[in-house]
């Protein structure tokens, strides 16, 4: 392993620990000030959450769904999002992703701001089933995918699941269909695109 492949993902590892425990601190902190009941439930109208979860990518070579993607970059990162519970179902917000690209050398390290919608399509008293939603903006410090560009927009769909386990504190995970291109067009050299499947883990504060 080259010592510019260990700086950049100890860098990335680095960003991952600091948003996971940004976004602990400050969902538990807003949850220890807010007015705690005591039963352990989903959340509802007009309840927030302060989410941070941790993901690996595994790279989907060639067409998937009906989206090209050429990109072999495994990735790995964290997430940090804001989401507003319009109704009980629905709910909508904002994150922000910390993600790192690795190709054994030339590797990558990237941002990635993004607008979210998340439908509960099934709720229980101890299981939430919800599907997302994304559309996002990529800025990232190297071309991702190699032969790409800095730049690229995102969006993202899947399945999750919602697990109360304490008061106001949720555990979160899913799998997500990621697509990163910079819609130069398929026949354009310098749009690889790159598909993944997101696999995440993490905690929901509610505020």
């Amino acid at each position: 392993m080259s010592s510019a492949f260990q700086s950049r993902l100890q860098s990335t590892l680095v960003l991952a620990l600091l948003m996971f425990g940004a976004g602990c601190a400050a969902g538990g902190a807003a949850a220890a000030g807010a007015h705690r009941s005591s039963e352990t439930r989903l959340p509802i109208a007009g309840e927030s959450d302060l989410q941070v979860s941790a993901f690996a990518g595994i790279p989907i070579l060639q067409k998937s769904f009906f989206w090209d993607g050429n990109g072999e970059d495994d990735t790995a990162g964290a997430k940090l999002r804001y989401l507003w519970h319009a109704t009980d179902d629905l709910a909508i917000g904002a994150g922000l992703t910390g993600v790192g690209f690795f190709r054994g050398g030339r590797d990558g390290l990237a941002g990635e701001i993004e607008a979210v919608g998340r439908y509960f399509f099934y709720r229980g008293d101890s299981l939430g089933v919800y599907w997302d939603l994304t559309g996002g903006w990529l800025q990232a410090n190297d071309q991702v995918p190699v032969g790409g560009t800095e730049w690229n927009m995102t969006f993202s769909f899947g399945p999750g699941l919602q697990v109360p386990i304490e008061d106001r504190l949720d555990l979160i995970t899913g799998v997500t269909y990621h697509h990163v291109s910079n819609a130069l067009g398929r026949q354009n050299d310098r749009n690889p695109s790159q598909n993944e499947a997101q696999l995440w883990l993490g905690l929901s504060f509610r505020l």
